[in-house]
């Protein structure tokens, strides 16, 4: 009788077990299940959100052996160009005229023109995709659209005609 005994207890015992770790099982299945949909709800909202940006890489080349990039950066649909990813990231002072913007300084960092031949100005540039390489903005800053995933680079470079 006391071995039944026994394996009464050790029965017992294992069905408190098997339901210990259904329990357990069920509570972690419950929080992940919550968790999953508490991310989906926020992935679709990201998802709506970027549905109206477009994010680029932006690049300052000071001319001076400092470059600082700022990738990923959000700008609106709507209007992205280089200005104004540029804007997005530096202090910016600029011209408009009937040809487009004509940026003066970047973060301090001022045109300087030496003689009507000769100065320190700033210029953008584009990644060309299919090239592999940056090519000079083929127009001016606020009149290039921008698309998710370019790469626009400012530099301040010595001109000389």
């Amino acid at each position: 009788m006391g071995e039944k005994r026994l394996g009464l207890k050790a029965e017992k015992l294992l069905v408190l077990l098997l339901l210990a770790w259904a329990v357990a099982a069920t509570s972690a299945a419950s929080f992940l299940y919550i968790e999953n949909g508490s991310l989906r709800r926020e992935l679709e909202a990201r998802e709506k959100l970027l549905g109206n940006l477009v994010l680029v890489n932006v690049g300052i080349d000071y001319g001076n052996g400092t470059v600082t990039w700022y990738n990923n950066t959000p700008l609106p649909r709507e209007g992205a160009t280089p200005l104004s990813a540029l804007v997005a990231v530096a202090t910016v002072e600029y011209k408009v005229s009937g040809m487009g913007a004509y940026v003066t300084s970047v973060n301090g960092v001022e045109e300087k023109i030496l003689s009507k031949n000769e100065g320190y100005s700033w210029l953008w540039y584009i990644l060309d995709r299919e090239k592999g390489q940056l090519v000079l903005g083929p127009v001016a800053a606020d009149r290039y659209k921008l698309a998710s995933g370019d790469v626009v680079l400012w530099r301040y470079e010595h001109w000389r005609f």
